[in-house]
């Protein structure tokens, strides 16, 4: 009976650490998701303006966003991995849309149309990073994101001054 008795207390201390322990997984599964379609989002936008663009400084900025977002994605996997949490493969439907949009502007509206994504897609990042880095649960992911951050930001401060001109 008192064996009975310990294996129940035990089971009813150790059911709110799965739970706690599954929200925990959960929150880094979301997180790295929109994280990585963030940043996959920001590299095809990126080619199309270095591809397509005539403004020289949003040229040099998409141009920077290839290399650091290269580098961040690369973070952003490895910790995944090691925290074992696999990585979407695609966009989503909403991110092509965008995409798409940015192919179909016209010459004149092409850069223009590239900082405006690129505004609101380093507003959302730095909100998802920001957060994360405070109330992520720990681990490689919740490292990386707080690794990755200031270079968001250091974008989004860049991005505002290109499109206040």
């Amino acid at each position: 009976m008192r064996l009975l008795f310990n294996l129940c207390l035990l089971l009813l201390t150790s059911v709110p650490s799965l739970a706690a322990d599954d929200a925990a997984r959960s929150k880094a599964t979301d997180f790295v998701a929109r994280a990585a379609m963030s940043n996959m989002f920001e590299v095809e936008a990126a080619k199309i303006e270095t591809a397509k663009g005539k403004a020289e400084d949003a040229r040099q900025f998409a141009g920077d966003m290839l290399k650091d977002h290269g580098r961040a994605g690369s973070t952003l996997a490895d910790a995944a991995k090691e925290d074992g949490i696999a990585l979407p493969t695609a966009l989503d439907d909403q991110y092509n849309r965008k995409l798409e949009a940015l192919r179909q502007s016209d010459q004149a509206n092409l850069d223009q149309a590239y900082l405006s994504t690129q505004l609101t897609a380093h507003q959302e990042a730095v909100a998802l990073f920001a957060d994360y880095s405070q109330n992520g649960p720990d681990g490689a992911v919740k490292r990386a994101s707080q690794k990755i951050l200031p270079d968001l930001r250091m974008h989004l401060t860049r991005i505002q001054g290109l499109t206040s001109k």
